[in-house]
């Protein structure tokens, strides 16, 4: 596969765009290039084994990048983060706009594909080999052969978004059962989008229409600007101009996400970036993204992130000294 970049201004910056501040070396690795596994990690998918890659910076830079699925292999994309992006395959743009995390797209073997990155990305890869999709069609004796088909438009899955979260822990598994781990995770994500591509249903009911693009990167940009301030429903559905009932279910119907759901995860995803990137304090980080005591931040951040903001904070090799900040009374609830 190749990677081609434009608008570059320096072999530094086009570094800082494909592999961002760090770079990682485990079980999920960084790709050396757009959807190319390193060549340690390749040898796995000849042994039919699931491989998964991260693409991912922080960099504000405009960035496009094209590459060609193997002829072996599916690659199966799961966004972590917002991301603006036009995403081609095989010349026709499948997604223009901001896409959301758990969004998945499944591009199929031997197919061209194309991404512009407007602006900060994150990106799990999962590299599915032609060989595991045939051992799961010889054990489903009685049922019509699994397939991974690529949707016309990139599609919402928590559950998948979840697992793919998961998948990113596994080099914090102790010793040989971090990859083990990982396998199993790969396979579960492969199982659950089998199962879906497969599974038809007769009694599906009808379909909520999804926000229109120019709303939702409205709200977007309006939870975005807001996220350190107290956010209710009817706040964003009226910077839309809809009532809260038809935002709400559009929105999810967009995103997979309810709004609510939407600007915690928000609010922990810029909390992760200060708790790296800064010395604040945990209660001066909480105040930054609109909670209003530390105990719920905690509470939330946790069910994210798997960790409390301090242990999370430890674990990737951030120290700060503590310093004290009064909060106001009361247990807050951000964003309603």
């Amino acid at each position: 596969m190749r990677c081609s970049d434009s608008k570059t201004d320096s072999s530094a910056d086009l570094l800082d765009m494909q592999c961002g501040p760090m770079h990682r070396t485990g079980i999920v690795v960084d790709e050396p290039l757009w959807r190319v596994p390193r060549q340690t990690s390749a040898m796995a998918l000849s042994a039919s084994k699931v491989v998964a890659t991260r693409w991912h910076a922080g960099s504000e830079h405009e960035q496009e990048f094209g590459a060609e699925t193997p002829a072996d292999c599916y690659v199966v994309k799961i966004v972590l983060r917002n991301t603006n992006i036009r995403f081609r395959v095989s010349g026709r743009t499948v997604h223009d706009g901001v896409t959301t995390p758990g969004t998945v797209h499944v591009t199929e073997p031997a197919v061209p594909v194309r991404c512009l990155f407007r602006g900060p990305y994150d990106v799990l890869h999962l590299h599915v080999p032609n060989n595991l999709i045939a051992e799961c069609a010889r054990d489903l004796t009685g049922h019509s052969v699994p397939e991974l088909c690529s949707k016309r438009v990139p599609s919402k899955d928590i559950t998948v978004d979840s697992l793919g979260r998961a998948l990113l822990e596994a080099d914090r598994v102790g010793g040989s059962f971090g990859q083990l781990y990982a396998d199993s995770i790969s396979i579960a994500i492969v199982a659950r989008l089998l199962g879906s591509a497969n599974c038809e249903t007769t009694t599906e009911r009808p379909k909520v229409g999804e926000l229109a693009r120019w709303r939702l990167k409205r709200a977007i940009d309006y939870v975005e600007a807001q996220l350190d301030k107290p956010v209710s429903l009817a706040d964003v559905a009226s910077s839309v101009g809809l009532t809260r009932m038809h935002f709400a279910a559009q929105f999810r119907a967009a995103t997979g996400l309810r709004p609510h759901e939407y600007l915690l995860r928000r609010r922990i995803e810029r909390a992760q970036e200060m708790l790296v990137g800064t010395s604040m304090s945990l209660v001066d980080v909480a105040l930054s993204v609109g909670f209003q005591t530390q105990a719920h931040f905690t509470s939330v951040f946790k069910r994210y992130a798997g960790q409390p903001p301090r242990a999370w904070r430890e674990s990737r090799g951030v120290s700060v000294i503590p310093r004290r900040t009064v909060l106001r009374d009361g247990y807050g609830s951000a964003g309603r």
